[in-house]
């Protein structure tokens, strides 16, 4: 995607933020800030418990190798990885080649990629899962219009698809298949061409991510356990935003909102940082549920600072992590 495209999605992002704030007025995102008042407290620290079950899935899918991160090490680099990818909004993917750098002194190269590998795998099924979750609630919660209910339906059979194809993936393998079939699209076979002389590593890393699933599967299902709780905790944080401006909100309606914006926003991946995205999206299903859809707004400006308070840890941890991969890398 060319840097001309790049700018002209997030001018348009800015465009519908700015739009939406006016309309709602900054008088009143100010007056439910100060409302919210010492909530973000809270707010912040359940961001950490999120962190904390995903550092621990990825953890599980690396606790049987000979040499392994200890678990606060694990935890560390994960927050950075966050930072990292939140910085390349586009593809987010400057977390996990940190990730691999960082784990290597401990698995070496190849099998702290296939550990990256696994967990990304078990991150998006959890996600999937949450999706899912998501469209049922929303389909026994949002109004009963046709259009909608046909929608969520859609939704439901593309997002069972996927998880029943990553679930193949982890019991046979998907790697060395996705390179065969990379040849064989026009333009993308380059990128086949030049990963080709790396096919008997990637057949290595499949057979890493079946040996997780079929060697130890109740490590498995532990570590997607963990990713699904880490999505449903993260749904508090809406009830806590809810509270802090005066309104009840229950937890399956703060299910159908995480879980539903959540969905748009990755359907629209390519807007840089989420740029009137996640406000339009959250405005939507707020006003949907019969919220206030202003508290929609204010909830997007919220998990913003949230996000930079943790980009701002994460930033930090980034040269601790890779500090102590350098003394880990020296010891005799």
């Amino acid at each position: 995607m060319s840097r001309k495209l790049q700018l002209l999605l997030f001018l348009g992002g800015s465009a519908v933020f700015a739009y939406l704030v006016g309309r709602i007025g900054v008088e009143q995102l100010l007056s439910d800030a100060v409302r919210t008042g010492w909530l973000f407290v809270p707010i912040l620290l359940l961001y950490g418990v999120v962190c904390l079950c995903n550092a621990w899935a990825w953890w599980l899918s690396m606790a049987d190798e000979p040499s392994h991160p200890p678990f606060w090490r694990t935890f560390a680099i994960t927050i950075a990885s966050f930072s990292l990818n939140f910085m390349t909004p586009m593809v987010n993917v400057g977390g996990e080649p940190f990730k691999i750098a960082a784990v290597a002194p401990w698995l070496g190269l190849r099998r702290a990629a296939g550990s990256v590998v696994i967990y990304q795998m078990l991150h998006t099924l959890g996600m999937l899962l949450s999706f899912l979750t998501a469209v049922v609630l929303g389909a026994l919660l949002l109004p009963p219009h046709p259009a909608l209910l046909t929608t969520l339906a859609v939704a439901f059979v593309v997002l069972a698809g996927l998880t029943l194809l990553l679930l193949t993936g982890h019991r046979r393998g998907g790697l060395e298949r996705l390179l065969d079939l990379l040849h064989r699209i026009p333009l993308v076979d380059r990128v086949a061409r030049r990963l080709e002389p790396k096919r008997a590593t990637i057949a290595q890393m499949d057979e890493q991510i079946t040996e997780f699933y079929h060697r130890r599967p109740r490590r498995f299902v532990q570590a997607l356990a963990l990713e699904y709780l880490s999505r449903s905790i993260f749904m508090i944080e809406y009830m806590l935003i809810a509270l802090g401006v005066g309104l009840h909100m229950t937890f399956a309606q703060a299910y159908v909102i995480g879980g539903l914006s959540s969905l748009i926003q990755n359907v629209i991946f390519f807007v840089p940082f989420e740029v009137g995205t996640k406000e339009g999206s959250l405005y939507l299903v707020f006003q949907l549920l019969g919220i206030d859809p202003a508290v929609g707004v204010y909830t997007a400006i919220v998990s913003r600072a949230r996000d930079l308070a943790w980009i701002g840890l994460g930033l930090a941890l980034v040269w601790f992590s890779g500090r102590a991969a350098q003394e880990r890398t020296a010891e005799p």
